[in-house]
């Protein structure tokens, strides 16, 4: 039985063996090579040549990247977006088509003797690039690597333009760095010394110094805009320390987070230079360079900076409101969410918005505790609910000493006048239906 077993698979070896013999050739065709790619996360370096340009290099550090290039001694630091997306571009980009095999001798042919670009990545994943010369069909643009010698590639527009970017597109330009919501306070001051500092609390801010205004709320609009100019808003620049010779001290700025981590923004004058001026800050080497209306947006004085809205209007339940100019006296009313002349019934436009814009109202200085005798009272308008009992009453005074398009404002039982935009009194005057 064993020896038929034996019998039957020698059989079965020759019929295989005849059939492999009588099969035809067949050649193994070796696959197209493909775009090489990098772990970005194991890249600790790249090191980017252009055409007639400096090289430079990008140098992972602890927290973030550095720039090495010429002429820095401690080289600036990178904005981390933008060179993550360089990383991103050569961990995921692909070429739009294998196109052969080159020789040395036609590489001229192809822009590789002066070529656009040349990268090379270090560390973990090493990998170097020849951005060559454009395709004459204006598809793309010619490319060899270090992985695949002597393979000609085309690349897409988008992936060179990712590659392209000199030193200076990756200088982190921002002032501070961190999120404005972890702030736990801000100073601001001249010299050296500060002239007010904010605290927050609850998301809310509020003077903490000096002591006259401490615990005095902040306006929220001038505080959103100050964290918009410090953290969003990139410097014009960054030049390389002793590029321009430090003037006077303009401004400084101290940033304490809630992890107690402080950062802080010295700006002084250019010499030579009053177009602009430059700044220090803990987060970047080398000197910021600042625009005029950057430091516009930056240089707040503690009067602007304050919470300086002086009514607090209800215009939901106002259900009539009387207005006392000269010896005219006007009624109107609030009827199906309209308002009407309380005499000819006819529809007066606007006022909602114009009850709405008290609560807007910020005094432009000081408020005072008596009027000059220039004074001259304007306007009287008492606010009732729908029953008819007063909420509110505001008075307006015009007085030439003030500076143009100002008027004084006084409320309720208040002792104090106001000085304030008059454009809202404007306006009313051309609302209500008074006799001229």
């Amino acid at each position: 039985m064993l020896k038929r077993f034996f019998i039957f698979l020698a059989l079965v070896s020759i019929v295989c063996g005849a059939f492999y013999l009588s099969s035809p050739e067949k050649t193994v065709e070796r696959k197209n090579p493909i775009w090489p790619v990098v772990n970005d996360n194991q890249v600790d370096r790249v090191d980017v040549c252009l055409l007639n340009q400096n090289c430079f290099s990008l140098v992972r550090r602890a927290d973030g990247w550095n720039i090495a290039e010429h002429g820095w001694a401690n080289g600036p630091i990178a904005d981390t977006v933008k060179v993550k997306a360089l990383l991103t571009e050569l961990a995921e980009g692909k070429a739009l088509r294998y196109l052969g095999k080159i020789s040395n001798k036609s590489s001229a042919e192809y822009g590789f003797e002066l070529p656009q670009v040349r990268i090379a990545t270090g560390g973990g994943q090493e990998l170097s690039m020849i951005i060559g010369g454009d395709d004459p069909s204006g598809e793309g643009v010619f490319a060899l690597n270090s992985k695949e010698k002597g393979d000609l590639f085309l690349l897409s527009r988008d992936f060179v333009k990712q590659c392209e970017y000199p030193a200076e597109y990756y200088y982190n330009l921002f002032l501070v760095a961190g999120r404005p919501d972890k702030i736990s306070s801000i100073s601001l001051g001249r010299r050296g010394s500060f002239l007010w500092t904010l605290t927050r609390h609850d998301g809310e801010s509020y003077f903490s110094f000096p002591a006259h205004l401490n615990g005095k709320p902040v306006c929220s609009s001038e505080y959103d805009f100050l964290m918009h100019s410090l953290f969003d808003t990139p410097a014009k620049g960054l030049v390389s320390s002793g590029s321009y010779e430090l003037g006077d001290p303009v401004l400084n700025i101290k940033v304490v987070f809630d992890d107690k981590k402080v950062e802080e923004v010295e700006v002084f004058e250019a010499k030579g230079h009053d177009d602009f001026y430059l700044a220090n800050s803990t987060i970047q080497n080398g000197n910021f360079i600042i625009a005029k209306e950057h430091l516009r947006q930056l240089d707040k004085k503690s009067f602007q900076m304050r919470q300086r809205n002086i009514l607090s209007v209800e215009t939901g339940k106002i259900g009539s409101l009387r207005v006392l100019q000269g010896n005219q006296t006007f009624v109107g009313m609030k009827s199906d969410k309209l308002w009407i002349n309380s005499v000819d019934k006819k529809s007066l436009l606007g006022i909602d918005m114009s009850l709405w814009r008290l609560n807007e109202l910020k005094f432009e200085a000081e408020p005072e505790s008596n009027l000059s005798v220039t004074s001259e009272k304007v306007m009287e308008l008492e606010l009732m609910n729908t029953e008819g009992i007063k909420m509110n009453d505001v008075t307006f005074y015009s007085d030439p000493e003030l500076p143009a398009g100002q008027c004084w404002l006084s409320f309720g039982n208040s002792s104090l006048y106001f000085p304030v935009s008059n454009k809202l009194l404007e306006d009313l005057q051309g609302q209500i239906p008074l006799r001229k």
